[in-house]
Formats: C-alpha cells, structure tokens, sequence
C-alpha cells in the first residue's frame, strides 16, 4: 500500500467543517498549484445575453517558478486567455474564458486543459451552463424539489480525486416559494462539506452552495465512483437526501519519485474485452480477465464499477511480479435488452494505469 499523502497547504478557498472547524485544502495539483475552482457554472442564460466570462485564479504553492505553457479548449465557442509571464512562489495567475453563446439553446459543459510546468499532467477545468432562448420559471430551471427549494438535478459529479487531496464545485439551489425560507445543511457523508453564504435564501431567488469532499475523512477506504450525499433542513423540516455529490477516488502517486513509478505494479491483461454472445433475457452470464503483473510491487485492485447494473465481480488477491491474477464477473440479464456495452472500472495501485476499462459485451434476445 502506498503511503498516504497528507495535505496541509491551506488553499484560497477555505470552508469550515460543520462543528468540526475543519480548514481544508482545495484544488491543489502535485505541491506544486492549487485553484481557486476547477468548474465555473454560469447557471442559466440567454442567447441574447451575448458571450460569458468567466476566471480561475491558479497560486503557486512551490518554492520555484511556474509557467502556463498552453491552454487547450474543447470547442471554438470557448477562447482562453492566461497569464504568460511565469508565476513566482506564493503568487497567482489566471485561465480567463469566454464563452461566445451563439450556438442555440441547450445545456453545455466545455473542458478547459491547462498545462503548467512542473506538473506531469494537465490540469482540466470546466466551464458550463444552460443556454435558453426565452426565460424559464425557477420551478421549470430547478425541477428536483424539496418543499420550497428546489436543484437543477438529484446528482451532480466532482470527477477524479487522488486520496489525501480535496476538491470543490458549487451547486446551485433555488427558493421557488413566495417567501424567504432559513436553511442548513446536516447528514453530511464524512468527507464531505456543504456550505452556502449565509442561511436565508430569499423569496424566488437563487444561491450558490459550496461542495467539498475531502479525502482525508474518509479513512483512506473509499475508492471508485462514490457518493456522497445531505440533507437540507428547511425552516425547521428536514428533507432526506436532497442531493448526491459523486466522485471518482484514486491512488495519490505524487510522493513517488519517477524512478519509483517505474518501478511500481504494470498490469498487463490477456484481454481488454469480454464477448458474450446472444443470450435470451434473465441469463446470467460468466466470464473472467486474467492479468499478469510485470511491475515490481505487486498489483492490487481497489475496486471495480460497471457502468450497468447486473454484475458482480471478484477481484483477485494482490498480484505479485510475474504472476497472474483472474477478475470474475457474473452479469445477470435480467430486464435487459439488446446489445449490451458494460464498461468495467478499476482503480488500482498502478502508477501508470491507476484507472482501467474493461469491456463486456453481449446481445440480449
């Protein structure tokens, strides 16, 4: 098991654990940067609102200069403009973006890949919103309801999270009702923290919540998709489970040196995909992915996720160099119906493939 890395940098952005008086660490990438935000959420707009912009804030929490090398959007209607001039220790640069809002109504999410030196990955941002062509009623924008105050979905997701670290996203929740309504926050899952500005929304109006999910609070045990869920208390009634904030744990690799990531666990599997076959409805189905570790430390499975429901798994025990290992899986058909693209995710202690897809297939009659 790798050593855990403990985080104690305090990043711009702070919150407050309820009761717990927790300062946490956000967004921080390698010791080397950390964000003010990774999603900028525009909420809902008009097309004749004209373009949007928005700005990250990056900090340079080393003891050497950085520099934004590039900034890479995923479509031409977002341009991006940074900081060219290197960044010194304790100082900040920006990833400003525009988003040009011409290309009809309909809900978008665009990745934002920034490149700084001394990180061995890109950082990716995430700027997204909901274009309308005519304005919308808060009960219409905000349709999952609890009495009177209502989100745009029942999930949403924070995307990946290296053990030891933290992450932020804002979420926005509206008050549909006629009147203003005190809220708080409580039957938070350990590790995560939910917090708005004050605790009054008032009558038909929108606020922001902040969502963390700090990784040092839950005990290194969760690993894959996770959930994380509260509940609102809303003028003294609670409404269970309001919200689920989802998010994808994985190993923390930062403390190793390259020499040793070289040399951790490579698994190498017989085989990517499982074909199936054609099979009538209620089947279940068997099949195995046999893996050979050619890495020096042995390799191990933190868990696996399918992307449907149906299937049970179990993982083979830590596999050492030059041996094999076999992941069973057993898909139950039943309620299903034609071809079938099941998609196997394990987070596992391979520096170098610390996340792998695997893929069953089968036609269901």
């Amino acid at each position: 098991m790798i050593n855990r890395l403990i985080v104690s940098i305090v990043a711009p952005l702070c919150l407050l654990i309820a009761g717990a008086g927790r300062a946490v660490a956000q967004n921080v990438f390698e010791q080397t940067v950390s964000f003010d935000k990774i999603v900028h959420d525009f909420g809902d707009i008009l097309i004749s609102d004209g373009p949007q912009s928005c700005e990250f804030t990056m900090k340079n929490i080393s003891d050497k200069p950085v520099v934004i090398h590039r900034v890479i959007t995923s479509c031409g209607c977002t341009e991006p403009r940074w900081t060219e001039a290197p960044i010194m220790p304790g100082e900040t640069g920006t990833v400003s973006v525009e988003f040009t809002n011409d290309q009809g109504p309909y809900p978008f999410s665009k990745s934002v890949t920034v490149y700084v030196s001394g990180l061995t990955k890109p950082v990716i941002l995430k700027v997204r919103g909901v274009a309308h062509d005519k304005p919308r009623s808060l009960k219409e924008l905000f349709p999952v309801s609890s009495g009177p105050i209502g989100f745009r979905e029942a999930s949403v997701s924070m995307g990946q999270i290296e053990q030891g670290l933290s992450r932020s996203i804002e979420v926005e929740m509206a008050n549909t009702s006629g009147r203003a309504v005190n809220v708080r926050f409580t039957d938070m899952t350990p590790g995560l923290t939910v917090s708005m500005a004050g605790t009054t929304v008032p009558a038909r109006s929108k606020v922001r919540l902040a969502c963390v999910i700090d990784t040092r609070y839950t005990d290194g045990e969760q690993w894959g998709k996770t959930p994380f869920t509260f509940s609102a208390v809303v003028d003294g009634v609670k409404y269970p489970e309001v919200m689920t904030v989802e998010a994808l744990i994985k190993e923390n690799f930062s403390s190793l040196t390259e020499s040793e990531k070289r040399a951790g666990a490579l698994p190498q599997f017989e085989t990517s995909s499982l074909e199936l076959g054609a099979v009538e409805e209620g089947t279940v189905l068997e099949g195995e992915f046999v893996v050979k570790n050619i890495g020096k430390d042995a390799f191990r499975i933190y868990k696996a996720d399918a992307s449907e429901g149906g299937v049970t798994m179990k993982l083979p025990e830590p596999v050492p160099f030059g041996e094999k290992g076999t992941l069973r899986v057993s898909v139950d058909t039943k309620g299903q119906s034609g071809e079938v693209l099941n998609i196997v995710t394990l987070i596992t202690n391979s520096p170098t493939r610390p996340i792998i897809n695997l893929f069953i297939i089968y036609t269901v009659k």
